[in-house]
């Protein structure tokens, strides 16, 4: 005798779990997409940008670096002290070193807000450490361009920058070294006043920022003038 198999019944069949239907339905998407915006923004992106920066902007993709006799000697983005008199000095830099803790100007590894506040009283006097004060810059700025003690000053050359590694100062404070860097150089105070002039940048856009002179391609330019 022949026995009928019978189709399962709807009871017999297995039930789809519900958690497993959920993650079906969210968590899949949110993965797929997860590693789509990475392959998008962390390689494809960046790589096109890198490549287009490369070819249109080498210069600047590369840091706006300046490189004399294969040796690179400083960048166009961040300031560095200058002391000798043969060439035109930059802002007060009142970064530390981070290693030691004590005054280290233009320290490119420990940018910090060294800027004062205008209505602080340590503006002008100092702070008792590395920032001397708007008076004792102006006084040292006076005396190292023979200006009379009354000269008016320009606030970028006797304040320090909100990084303190800013590169550039205003054509006001760099005619006002013309002086003493032709006569150290033994140069015409019209050629330099000139070379200051062909280095004065104008504002981005023609209206962002204001007018300015970056130190390091215009003592690069000094040192290149016969």
């Amino acid at each position: 005798m022949s026995v009928t198999q019978l189709p399962p019944t709807q009871a017999d069949e297995p039930t789809p779990s519900p958690r497993r239907n959920l993650v079906m339905k969210y968590v899949r998407p949110a993965i797929m997409m997860t590693l789509l915006l990475t392959i998008i923004t962390g390689l494809i992106y960046p790589g096109i940008v890198t490549v287009l920066a490369q070819v249109i902007f080498p210069y600047q993709a590369n840091g706006s670096l300046h490189t004399v006799n294969g040796k690179i000697i400083g960048s166009d983005l961040i300031g560095q002290q200058w002391t000798s008199p043969k060439y035109f000095h930059g802002r007060p830099s009142v970064t530390v070193n981070p290693a030691t803790g004590t005054p280290e100007p233009y320290a490119a590894d420990n940018s910090t807000a060294s800027n004062i506040g205008p209505t602080n009283k340590q503006l002008i006097d100092g702070n008792g450490g590395a920032y001397k004060g708007v008076k004792n810059y102006a006084d040292q700025f006076r005396k190292e361009n023979g200006l009379a003690p009354n000269t008016p000053l320009p606030s970028d050359i006797v304040t320090a920058s909100g990084s303190g590694l800013d590169p550039d100062i205003s054509p006001e404070a760099a005619f006002l070294q013309v002086a003493r860097v032709a006569k150290a150089r033994g140069m015409s105070e019209a050629t330099v006043h000139k070379l200051v002039e062909d280095h004065i940048q104008g504002r981005f856009l023609w209206i962002f920022g204001e007018p300015h002179v970056n130190v390091l391609d215009l003592n690069l330019a000094l040192d290149g003038t016969k």
